[in-house]
């Protein structure tokens, strides 16, 4: 695999004598301190396979949509039935309450004779089932078995959306895209497994690898809790069957990405020469390093 340099296509030796005059200040057009790429001594191979990037997330849950659901009328609630951060759909009932009226009749008759004043009086006061308008977790409960409420009188909150706020734990070298899918699970009770999906991010400020995320959980299910911290794996993409290269091998120049590559010549004039497609080798270059204010070395840009 490790070729010498005089093994190369004629047209990679060619490319590679540019790049040193590229690098010259006058020619590219670089600043005449710039520190010049050079061109490593060392050939590999271009590999091919599979890819799949997933990085570290951590966030709270939040609730970005909620609904609250309010007593229909002056009455007593005789129960409630459904438990905090529960699933709930409109199906569901959440507690049921009575009229004042039916509250004074029930509260008049005894053990005994109280199912016969709920059959006696069911065509004029009846149980009123409060449920949901929408699917959601239930986040608050405002009241409790026996409690007299007025018409109006906020009963329950559901949260329709929730969406985990955080950020990426590991660095990210791939772009973020709205839509990718994550995988999250309840720090506190590893049974709780959400699915959510990246609908905002923002770059944290001074800072090229990490991003303030908003992931909207796509699967409420109970036991969701608010304001509880959610870890997991945002999924940023696979590719199959296809090229790849360290990350090392790549430098950057006005702005674009370049592979010193092998590349398969035809037709050729003093001037020109035909391209005809790119070969499976490479050469790494030679980023110079340079000394910091701090006395520290990093590489040159």
């Amino acid at each position: 695999m490790n070729r010498k340099m005089n093994q190369l296509p004629a047209l990679l030796r060619l490319c590679l004598c540019a790049s040193f005059l590229c690098a010259l200040p006058g020619i590219s057009g670089a600043a005449p301190n710039a520190a010049a790429i050079l061109v490593g001594e060392q050939e590999d191979e271009i590999k091919k396979g599979d890819i799949e990037v997933f990085a570290k997330v951590a966030g709270l849950s939040t609730v970005q949509d909620s609904y609250d659901i309010y007593a229909p009328f002056d009455g007593r609630m005789e129960d409630v039935i459904i438990e905090p951060f529960t699933l709930v759909t409109p199906e569901d009932a959440l507690s049921r309450m009575v009229s004042t009226e039916m509250a004074a009749l029930l509260d008049s008759s005894s053990d005994e004779s109280r199912k016969q004043t709920e059959k006696r009086w069911k065509n004029v006061y009846d149980y009123y089932v409060i449920k949901p308008e929408f699917e959601g977790i239930l986040t608050n409960i405002y009241v409790k078995p026996k409690d007299r409420v007025y018409k109006g009188a906020r009963l329950f909150t559901v949260a329709r959306k929730v969406v985990i706020i955080g950020r990426n734990t590991d660095p990210l070298y791939t772009k973020l895209a709205l839509g990718m899918t994550a995988e999250l699970v309840y720090a506190k009770n590893p049974d709780v497994k959400l699915k959510g999906a990246l609908t905002n991010f923002m770059r944290i400020k001074e800072s090229l690898f990490f991003n303030r995320l908003w992931l909207e959980v796509t699967t409420l299910r109970s036991g969701l809790k608010i304001g509880e911290q959610f870890n997991g794996y945002l999924s940023l993409g696979r590719s199959e069957d296809t090229l790849l290269v360290p990350r090392t091998a790549l430098f950057e120049k006005f702005g674009r990405k370049y592979l010193i590559m092998e590349v398969e010549t035809g037709l050729s004039t003093e001037q020109e020469i035909e391209v005809l497609k790119p070969g499976l080798h490479y050469i790494k270059p030679i980023i110079p390093t340079t000394e910091r204010p701090d006395g520290k070395i990093k590489k040159s840009d």
